[in-house]
């Protein structure tokens, strides 16, 4: 019963959140304010959110082909359409409950697949650490196009921390902390390798396929192919999100900088707050009024490109729900 309602209120309370959010910045918006978004939505071109649409979809594509590069090393080898569903099924569910769709991808494509669960999910882990990288080299380039601006408010930052925080007192507490977790986590990695216990054993096996598909990506023939998909992937996220920023006038001459600052407060609204809802808009909104861009036009172009996407997710997954189990009988009939 308790981790029932432990689930529900991880699906309910982000959706609150969100429809609070809407709630909250359409009230705080003047009728002007109203009239001015809504023409936005009246004159944007809407053939850049068709073509920002189809690079969302050459990106999942990219990620399905790319799975297979690191099923290979652990001899296992998917069906690309089965990949592809996977992946688009693992999208809506992320919506429905966040970070549950990596998991239903795997569960999804092990009914039909010869890899199991474990293996699958440790590549899944494997891409998510690719993935989190090139991220990283993201936000590590806005840092850098921003130094200037930033750098007053992190100087700042660190002279305040210092003063409430001496190095020293500082160091000894991570240290303790370090040594504490790596104590539990040999005891618990021994537990887990010399049990006989039924439950342990199960576990141990999940742990070994799931590390066994992270370490995959070492050992795979075809690092530089699945290099290539992961600088792809991420091309396509950038260019699906740029794009519509052409569809305003207003947002059309938007500084490289802009685009990627609100690219990378976008990314973090989705992981605080389910799908992103109502707090998407909100983040690409208030990171462009500081290059200048009105509130009202980033507050449209927020919406059109989070839209766009959530119904591009939306269909493919929904249609990957039915067709999978369709496709997948005529194949087993088939053989």
């Amino acid at each position: 019963m308790k981790g029932k309602l432990i689930s529900t209120l991880k699906v309910v309370v982000p959706l609150i959140i969100g429809i609070y959010v809407i709630w909250h910045q359409f009230n705080q918006l003047s009728e002007d304010q109203l009239k001015q978004i809504r023409t936005s939505f009246a004159n944007a071109d809407y053939l850049w959110v068709i073509l920002s649409v189809s690079f969302g979809v050459l990106s999942h594509v990219s990620r399905a082909y790319r799975w297979n590069f690191a099923l290979e090393p652990l001899g296992y080898k998917n069906r690309f359409v089965n990949n592809f569903f996977g992946v688009m099924i693992g999208y809506v569910a992320n919506i429905i409950l966040p970070r549950f769709g990596e998991v239903w991808r795997c569960v999804m494509v092990s009914r039909y697949e010869k890899a199991p669960f474990e293996k699958l999910f440790g590549t899944v882990v494997a891409e998510r650490v690719a993935d989190m990288l090139v991220l990283l080299l993201i936000i590590a380039s806005v840092l850098i196009l921003q130094l200037a601006q930033l750098k007053e408010a992190i100087s700042g930052l660190v002279n305040e921390f210092l003063e409430k925080n001496s190095v020293t007192e500082l160091t000894i507490k991570l240290g303790l902390i370090a040594v504490v977790l790596v104590i539990v986590s040999i005891i618990a990695w021994r537990i887990l390798l010399k049990s006989q216990n039924q439950i342990i054993s199960k576990i141990r096996g999940i742990v070994v396929g799931i590390l066994e598909g992270i370490t995959s990506i070492l050992k795979m023939k075809k690092k530089w192919a699945f290099l290539a998909h992961t600088l792809f992937i991420w091309a396509m996220y950038l260019a699906m999100y740029y794009v519509p920023f052409l569809a305003l006038p207003e947002t059309s001459s938007a500084p490289i900088s802009a685009v990627l600052a609100s690219f990378v407060m976008a990314s973090f609204s989705i992981v605080l707050v389910q799908g992103g809802i109502g707090v998407y808009p909100v983040a690409v909104a208030q990171t462009l009024v500081l290059y200048g861009i009105g509130y009202e036009a980033g507050f449209a172009m927020g919406w059109i490109i989070w839209v766009a996407q959530t119904a591009m997710i939306i269909i493919f997954g929904v249609l990957s729900l039915v067709l999978m189990p369709v496709l997948n009988e005529k194949q087993i009939k088939a053989s």
